[in-house]
């Protein structure tokens, strides 16, 4: 055997792996019917939480959003971490009565921060149905609440929304629209199948006595990151958790503009995932290493004349099964994500996810801000 021939059959396995994972794993998004929202108020009252940390001008994007929400009965708290922005005068000023804002001054020792503000915002929640959003996002209509109130039954206790980056031009926000899509993919597709591994903290909802029964998040206390997605891995059932795709339940959230920052961010969202349950640990894991050794064995390949008509092949009825795909998927989730761009950022994401997922893997410490 030929270097050559092990090459094309580890990425002749590959494309058939990624063509399952593409197809059958995360493909259940894209066939999936979204429901209209109801437009009748629930009756469910509900508070909406924010952490903020210096997020002054974020908050006077998102906060008069937020006061225009058309819904009956809700409550936002906004936990103020330790902020010298003048963010606790303005939002006083707005003399608003469904505001209540917990400003804390000192976070104790061995917490993180986030943590602890999430924990004192929930404590100062008035209601039992609780929605978390993040400063630096507003939401896709007045109807976000209703939209996402809607998923909350009898027996829900964690509601899944979706959260996309605004679109910005330029190869970053492109790839950034791509991650953000493949991500949802991953997460609903398998929630919609009844495995429910993980949320996005910028537009996920729970029941506080839920949480509190769970013991929330002390395991995890000085761990940044994970008070969203190791929430939903450690307690989120086929039976207690639904997902939201309405257009109207849509959280945009604001983009980094450079790709250091963007770097410094996803590292904080993928360090936890070595938390993760090991089953879902090992169905992530297969995908994306799949994934990495398609495109580095695929440009090997394209470098020799061995195989070239069965590399091109698959490459071509991948690329293919892909687009399918992610065009459905893309239109499930407000259409954001333009096809033309797919082969660079797909091929660019396995450069990325080979970089930063060893990074996060391996990194001991990140900060929240």
């Amino acid at each position: 055997m030929t270097i050559w021939t092990f090459i094309f059959g580890l990425f002749a396995i590959c494309t058939l792996v990624q063509l399952y994972y593409i197809l059958i794993v995360f493909g259940a998004l894209a066939w999936t019917k979204v429901q209209k929202a109801s437009q009748k108020p629930s009756g469910q009252a509900v508070s909406v939480l924010i952490c903020a940390h210096n997020e002054l001008e974020n908050l006077k994007v998102l906060v008069p959003a937020l006061k225009k929400q058309q819904y009956p009965n809700f409550q936002v708290v906004i936990a103020l971490d330790r902020c010298t922005d003048g963010s606790l005068g303005w939002l006083e000023q707005l003399n608003w009565s469904a505001l209540t804002l917990v400003n804390i001054r000192d976070t104790p020792p061995k917490i993180n921060g986030k943590k602890h503000a999430l924990l004192q915002a929930i404590a100062s929640a008035e209601f039992d149905a609780l929605l978390l959003t993040d400063a630096d996002c507003w939401p896709s209509s007045n109807l976000w609440i209703q939209s996402m109130m809607d998923c909350f039954e009898e027996k829900t206790d964690i509601v899944l929304g979706y959260s996309p980056y605004a679109v910005k031009p330029g190869l970053l926000n492109d790839f950034i629209q791509y991650e953000t899509l493949l991500t949802g993919m991953q997460y609903l597709s398998q929630a919609l199948k009844g495995h429910p591994y993980m949320g996005v903290g910028r537009n996920m909802g729970y029941r506080k006595r839920f949480f509190n029964s769970t013991h929330n998040l002390q395991p995890y206390m000085q761990v940044t990151g994970g008070d969203d997605d190791l929430f939903v891995n450690k307690n989120a059932t086929k039976t207690n958790t639904a997902v939201c795709l309405q257009e109207d339940s849509f959280m945009i959230s604001k983009p980094k503009i450079s790709v250091s920052a963007y770097l410094i961010q996803k590292k904080r969202h993928l360090s936890v995932g070595k938390l993760y349950n090991m089953r879902d640990k090992v169905i992530l894991a297969i995908f994306s290493v799949s994934h990495i050794i398609f495109w580095s064995s695929l440009v090997s390949l394209l470098m020799t004349a061995s195989y070239w008509v069965m590399v091109v092949l698959l490459f071509l009825i991948r690329q293919i099964v892909l687009t399918v795909v992610v065009a459905r998927s893309s239109q499930r989730l407000g259409g954001r994500f333009k096809l033309r761009v797919l082969p660079l950022v797909d091929f660019l994401y396995s450069v990325y996810y080979g970089y930063i997922g060893l990074v996060a893997l391996t990194s001991k410490k990140v900060k929240w801000h």
